[in-house]
């Protein structure tokens, strides 16, 4: 698989801009409103800037531990960004915006409830997780991976073809990952507030929402 970057950040262009567009909404203020939208807002621009690092991580082969890192920064904010953008959890919200303890935990059971409602029996949202933060802490599996990678710098052999797939994963990893978010940022279920953004303004986004053929059950 060769990942091409030019489409995805082109997407991430469209997407940061509307969500500027949409902190002008008076429920927002530019940020400076405490409010639900606000929350929701603040967290998708940071999946955003997330994935920018992702895209940039998965290009250099040596760097997938460093990857597994970034990806799991953004799993744990996208899931918030959810959690937060569900109608009955405006008080979750308005906690994170104070800072408050534990308040950046997303309630995944919530998020899986909300997936089995939209039709999907087994979302995999909590099974992903607990892989990613098992690449992300030191742990024997994270620090075998980091293992090949550097008998990948040293040239020692099998090790080009032990991160061959790995690689590949995770250059999935990254169009699903933007699925997600350009799914959160879009869809409009009814236990979600709204999002005053224009799907004219992001043609390249929606187009990849419509046209993206592997659905991850937990999203959507």
């Amino acid at each position: 698989m060769t990942l091409d970057p030019k489409p995805i950040l082109q997407c991430l262009d469209e997407v940061e801009s509307e969500l500027f567009e949409a902190a002008d909404d008076n429920d927002c203020q530019r940020f400076h409103r405490n409010s639900q939208l606000t929350a929701v807002l603040l967290l998708l621009l940071r999946t955003s800037s997330l994935l920018r690092s992702m895209l940039l991580l998965v290009q250099y082969r040596d760097l997938v531990d460093g990857f597994h890192l970034v990806a799991r920064g953004f799993e744990e904010t996208w899931n918030l960004a959810h959690d937060l953008r569900l109608r009955m959890h405006h008080d979750r919200a308005i906690r994170w915006l104070a800072g408050t303890n534990n308040s950046w935990s997303a309630r995944i059971a919530d998020i899986v409830e909300f997936a089995r409602g939209r039709g999907h029996r087994e979302p995999t949202l909590a099974r992903d997780y607990g892989l990613l933060s098992e690449l992300a802490h030191p742990t024997h599996a994270a620090a075998d991976n980091s293992v090949t990678l550097c008998g990948f710098r040293m040239g020692i052999d099998g090790a080009e073809v032990q991160i061959a797939t790995e690689q590949e994963n995770c250059e999935k990893r990254i169009t699903a990952t933007l699925y997600r978010l350009l799914w959160l940022v879009l869809d409009q279920d009814a236990n979600f507030i709204a999002i005053p953004v224009d799907p004219k303004k992001m043609p390249l986004s929606s187009q990849f929402v419509a046209e993206y053929q592997y659905v991850d059950p937990a999203t959507i």
